[in-house]
């Protein structure tokens, strides 16, 4: 029976391959339920902290004696809380949020663990304790958000690792060649020898440890024979430098790593920053409530909610790649007065060798979206824009127009009525490469230490929540335009 020969680059490939599937595997299902689960912790975590917050305010007198105050509480859970179901039942009380799906009823039982009920809804109750009487606080919340968060993570786990399998074969299969390669020359020079050629060197630089000394071992034996005790010296001086290679290697690898954590621990951090937010805004909006007017410590007050609130958008930019955005405050938004106030609150800010202004056609429609993140989506496209004029004379100029697409006006358009937001500045421009990445996230064009590169991907992250569309034309010497297009509203009759 003919002997089956495999050559050594591909058997390398092979057995690699085959060992890195299991090992990969084993560690996609072990990670991917460590993922999970800490996932299903926070969430928990997040809305027992929630209920019991809210419990705590629905307790206090001033809160007790208004049914208006009790609702915006019950309000709260919806628009800031991820809840989808607010009620509050007790003697002479029946109160629920009308901001939540009207068909959800609460369970007869509590839900304990995530996803106890498959219904994607997380139910808990609270207790309120009051003078006259104990109510009962009724809370949903959707768990379908931290399902599609960890469902993501588990996808982009998969991707890495099954990116890291192929990398790994093929970094196999190179070595296999350049293995191979090295023992082929070898031979050739063993071959040489046998001929009496006896000048000819048996050391090969490779980075293969064994081949390596096999061929140095060798090649002693060869310099011994024919007198050549120099090629010792030359040995020393290599073995020097492969140690150095060696160390150096281990240096970036030790960095990467602690890099890695880093990204980890940012997000962890991220999201416990995120449950400590939560008591600080509620709580500063309770007390400004309570405080009358013209008393002094309102400004105070007002302090602490503003940059209570300037935290939670930060938050929000560091989670940005990894969930949704899943407390959006839908209105009717008209796009020049958000536009207008952004300006206002750019201009003293911008150095006076950039001009901004903004132009605006009166009477156009309004859209559908979050007042608050298109505020921060104009602050960034703007940004951008003063960033790229830098130290040179330049104008930025904001306008809202309404438009009417036709079929194929705009490549993932369809046709229709939209409102047009768009930043147009006399900068430096971009060629097409550069404008092809700049929504990448971490792409930056700005040296290192003076930009992130999360504002453009920030923008396009918030354009994409509110159904929106971006578009970026630019050239060399000619500055840039970003366009935004907003689905409008049919107007009020």
């Amino acid at each position: 029976m003919a002997t089956v020969r495999v050559g050594l680059a591909t058997g390398m490939a092979a057995l690699v391959l085959v060992g890195l599937a299991s090992l990969l595997s084993v560690l996609y299902i072990s990670l991917g339920a460590v993922v999970q689960k800490s996932h299903e912790t926070l969430f928990l975590e997040k809305v027992h902290t929630f209920a019991r917050l809210i419990a705590e305010q629905l307790e206090v007198a001033r809160v007790a004696e208004s049914r208006t105050l009790e609702l915006e509480l019950l309000d709260t859970v919806i628009l800031n809380g991820d809840g989808v179901y607010a009620e509050l039942i007790g003697p002479g009380v029946q109160l629920r949020s009308a901001l939540g799906p009207s068909g959800i009823r609460f369970p007869e039982v509590e839900d304990v663990v995530f996803a106890q009920n498959d219904d994607g809804i997380f139910f808990t109750r609270r207790s309120v304790v009051r003078p006259g009487g104990t109510l009962q606080l009724r809370l949903g919340f959707d768990e379908r958000l931290t399902e599609a968060t960890f469902g993501k993570a588990k996808r982009q786990m998969l991707w890495i690792l099954s990116t890291g399998l192929g990398l790994s074969a093929f970094a196999a299969s190179i070595s296999g060649y350049l293995l191979a390669r090295s023992l082929r020359r070898l031979q050739a020079a063993a071959r040489r020898i046998t001929s009496g050629d006896y000048a000819s060197e048996l050391r090969l630089p490779t980075p293969v440890r064994e081949v390596h000394e096999l061929s140095v071992g060798l090649d002693r034996m060869r310099a011994e024979l024919v007198g050549a005790n120099e090629q010792l010296r030359t040995q020393i001086r290599e073995k020097e430098l492969i140690e150095e290679r060696r160390v150096g290697l281990e240096r970036q690898l030790r960095h990467q790593q602690r890099v890695e954590i880093v990204g980890t621990l940012a997000g962890g951090i991220a999201h416990e920053f995120n449950n400590v937010l939560v008591p600080i805004t509620l709580l500063s909006e309770l007390v400004l409530k309570r405080l009358p007017e013209g008393d002094e410590s309102r400004a105070d007050v007002t302090t602490i909610l503003t940059a209570a609130r300037r935290a939670r958008a930060l938050v929000k930019q560091i989670l940005a790649f990894s969930r949704d955005i899943s407390d959006l405050a839908m209105e009717r938004v008209d796009l020049r007065s958000v536009a207008e106030e952004a300006l206002r609150l750019l201009r003293p800010l911008i150095s006076p060798n950039c001009k901004i202004d903004g132009r605006y056609e009166p009477g156009g429609s309004a859209v559908q979206a979050d007042r608050g993140l298109v505020l921060q989506l104009v602050m960034n496209l703007c940004k951008n824009a003063y960033q790229s004029i830098g130290a040179a004379p330049g104008a930025i100029t904001v306008s809202v127009a309404d438009v009417e697409l036709r079929d194929a006006e705009r490549a993932g358009l369809a046709p229709g009525r939209y409102v047009m937001l768009a930043v147009r500045d006399t900068g430096t421009g971009m060629d097409p490469a550069t404008a092809a990445r700049i929504f990448e996230p971490f792409f930056t064009t700005r040296p290192v230490g003076e930009g992130t590169g999360l504002g453009l991907s920030v923008v396009q992250g918030i354009t994409e929540s509110l159904g929106a569309r971006i578009f970026v034309e630019s050239a060399i010497g000619s500055g840039s335009t970003f366009s935004v297009f907003f689905p409008a509203l049919p107007a009020l009759t």
